[in-house]
């Protein structure tokens, strides 16, 4: 997650992040299907023709991803060529949720889908794009084809993983979302014996 350093970009990012926040809220107070594209403005403060810069939708808006899937395949790939895939993963998503479990966004959506179960489905999209770009970082780690079954085993294990971190982690009772995808790790590692 790079910092912006131009007036313009800081801004732009700015105005998307409210948008996030406002539809979030919105969605936590109302429930979805009572929430408009206007309310969502109208509670940031700009114009529905500026939502529509940034967003398709109010459901994109609330579950769009915090981090692009290719920075992530990226982040995989860069990893020291002698650590494992299991490896590789772990270190970048521990980065990664280290940094989004400061995010008031991240936790106000966390807790929505705690509070809105049924909403999970619509965040589909995004489980997809970073199974893949595990897929493909695996890929290129290992030299092998995306549709090698090792590659499709490793990912599809990797991201159950990091989803069982997350989906585990409660901001208000399990403030260690690191800490919980270590555990879900070592559990792969461990060929998924159940131990005490």
């Amino acid at each position: 997650m790079s910092t912006p350093t131009g007036l313009r970009e800081r801004k732009k990012i700015a105005t998307r992040e409210a948008l996030r926040q406002a539809a979030i809220g919105l969605y936590r107070r109302h429930g979805p299907d009572k929430v408009t594209v206007e309310d969502i403005c109208a509670a940031a403060g700009v114009s529905p023709r500026t939502f529509f810069n940034y967003f398709a939708t109010k459901d994109e808006a609330v579950f769009a991803l915090e981090v692009d899937p290719a920075q992530i395949q990226r982040r995989i790939t860069d990893r020291p060529r002698d650590e494992q895939p299991v490896e590789a993963v772990h270190a970048v998503y521990a980065d990664l949720f280290a940094q989004l479990a400061t995010s008031e966004i991240w936790r106000q959506r966390t807790l929505l889908l705690r509070e809105r179960p049924e909403l999970a489905s619509r965040s589909t999209q995004a489980r997809r794009a970073h199974e893949a770009a595990i897929a493909a970082a695996i890929a290129t780690r290992t030299g092998r084809p995306d549709d090698d079954l090792y590659v499709r085993t490793a990912s599809m294990a990797l991201h159950a993983a990091v989803r069982a971190a997350a989906g585990t982690w409660h901001p208000d009772h399990e403030p260690d979302i690191v800490a919980l995808l270590d555990r879900a790790m070592d559990i792969l590692h461990d060929g998924l014996r159940l131990r005490d």
